[in-house]
């Protein structure tokens, strides 16, 4: 099904493609001053120039700006480095590490399209058009402060808006004039400090309207509660378990178990005397059903869900769906009896492993990968990523809705330090990808059942708060990584024109000839926008090289 829409689309997209081909060459889009770039259109207008005069023009308001601009000077370069840092540090790790293959690695997921993106959902389109109209807004509000004349102002349009633009008159922002098709230099009308606040001004602004949308978002955090404290989450589920056989999928929530003697979810009183249970899910979709369990199923020894490669229980042959019921002789009832076990165990150790089919294996124990870095008090490690930790054959954990909560509503303090044990920067910009309960991508289709509103401002909205909260918190994010990833030294994003305005007053040091100087400066810039491209490239598909 899901090739069906993907194939749908491209032959939407062709068919698009094709009609404006048709309407480019019999002039259609040039007599509404559109231009075209393959499938991309720019939808050009000069009708915002008396906006633009009334945003920038006033002693008052031209002090703002520049002080906005010189303040957003500070936080680029901050910001550049930040990122620079990070494209490296991602590069590396992927090199060395080498990591699996998920999700995030999926072509489609490298674009930041909601919809596409698996991640990114279709309400972040809000959040893209904030965030490309103050970009490109503050541009051309900073060249008409400087004095710049603003030649238009526009959407990049792919059948959806991708983009947006100003277009600033490159010969006087930077000495660039166009005689014929080749380009002459000449001395451009704004100094290194206008162009350098110009260049600014669309970071600054995105990071000003990341900052008011988050906090926004976290007030609202403050005015709801959960429903219930303890929802269970479906991580995985053994194939041809009978959970599997119920319909239980990895990424459900079980919120309710009947025919139990107690309100709460409570899965391992539920499964105790082996009886038919019926359980109250949500599906990923937020659509909420419920799942019938018959009786009599497994609830002899620990089954296993998934192992990992290359580690003692891959390579001795234990595979997922066999089910542990003894190890060095000692019975293993459940996953409470496998912890006990593997707690007493050491790196090096030789385990005799007994299954319910009656394969036995003798597996050789690894260092435990998140175990202690002293030797005496490292633990052995099977080799096995998840067990089904009760008799349905599913992994399941507990979703804590409260500390689900307060665990969001800590990100700011987070952000106060730089310190290795707070790295609340890299988690706000890895937020989205993030699993639950780490990470968060919208209330609805799905938190929102978990959730409501308290207080009299809050229940005047009452489920739309949530719609409130997925909007501000896409506007926060998508504006806060516009802001970051235009930060980058790399041309054409605003940070490598930055960083080649801050690198020209090094260079004068040593370099007095001004046309040297300007090859040396063009080349380094260059070069450091190809070494960014190629480490960003690496880190996508260098999972898949290695």
């Amino acid at each position: 099904m899901e090739l069906e829409y993907l194939l749908a689309g491209l032959y939407a997209f062709l068919i698009y493609w094709v009609v404006v081909l048709v309407l480019n060459k019999r002039g259609v889009l040039q007599r509404y001053n559109i231009a075209a770039f393959g499938p991309i259109l720019m939808l050009r207008t000069t009708r915002g120039q008396k906006l633009l005069e009334w945003l920038a023009r006033g002693r008052a308001r031209e002090r703002f700006w520049r002080a906005f601009a010189n303040i957003g000077t500070v936080l680029v370069f901050f910001a550049m480095v930040f990122m620079f840092a990070l494209v490296v540090l991602g590069a590396v790790a992927t090199f060395t590490v080498q990591p699996e293959l998920t999700e995030l690695h999926s072509p489609k997921n490298w674009l930041l399209i909601p919809g596409l993106n698996d991640f990114i959902p279709l309400c972040a389109w809000f959040g893209f058009v904030v965030a490309l109209v103050v970009h490109e807004l503050a541009h051309a509000v900073l060249s008409t402060v400087e004095g710049i004349k603003v030649k238009s102002m526009g959407l990049l349009v792919a059948v959806v808006p991708v983009g947006a633009f100003a277009e600033p008159d490159s010969e006087q922002l930077f000495g660039e004039k166009e005689e014929g098709k080749v380009k002459v230099k000449v001395k451009p009308k704004a100094t290194a400090r206008e162009r350098t606040r110009i260049l600014a001004a669309g970071v600054t602004s995105n990071f000003f309207v990341a900052f008011l949308a988050f906090a926004l978002f976290f007030s609202i955090l403050s005015a709801v509660q959960p429903v219930s404290e303890e929802v269970l989450f479906v991580q995985e589920v053994v194939p041809g378990s009978t959970a599997e056989k119920a319909g239980l999928q990895p990424g459900m929530f079980v919120t309710k178990v009947k025919n139990t003697s107690t309100a709460e979810v409570n899965l391992d009183r539920a499964v105790e005397r082996r009886e038919a249970v019926v359980l109250s899910v949500l599906d990923k979709t937020g659509k909420a059903s419920e799942v019938a369990v018959e009786g009599g199923y497994e609830s002899e020894g620990v089954r296993v869900v998934q192992v990992v490669d290359g580690f003692p229980a891959a390579d001795a042959g234990i595979c997922a769906g066999m089910s542990i019921i003894k190890m060095d002789g000692v019975n293993v009832s459940g996953y409470r009896d496998f912890r006990n076990f593997m707690q007493h165990t050491v790196p090096g150790q030789t385990v005799e492993v007994q299954t319910k089919g009656g394969e036995k294996f003798s597996v050789k124990l690894a260092v435990a990968p998140n175990g202690s870095e002293d030797e005496d008090e490292a633990k052995g490690f099977l080799g096995v990523s998840l067990l089904a930790n009760n008799g349905l054959g599913i992994c399941v954990t507990e979703f804590p809705t409260r500390g689900y909560l307060e665990h969001l509503r800590s990100i700011p303090s987070s952000l106060a330090s730089f310190s290795s044990h707070s790295r609340g920067w890299l988690w706000l910009t890895a937020l989205p990808f993030l699993p639950p309960p780490n990470g968060f991508r919208s209330f609805n289709p799905l938190l929102s059942h978990f959730y409501e509103p308290v207080g009299t401002a809050a229940s005047f909205l009452g489920d739309g708060i949530f719609v409130v909260a997925d909007l501000l918190f896409w506007v926060g994010w998508i504006n806060f990584y516009v802001g970051l990833f235009n930060c980058l030294p790399a041309v054409p994003l605003d940070g490598g024109y930055v960083f080649r305005e801050l690198l020209n007053p090094v260079l004068r040091l040593g370099i007095k000839d001004e046309r040297r100087k300007e090859k040396v400066s063009k080349a380094i810039t260059a070069a450091l926008a190809l070494f960014v491209a190629a480490s960003i490239a690496f880190t996508l598909v260098g999972p898949r090289l290695l």
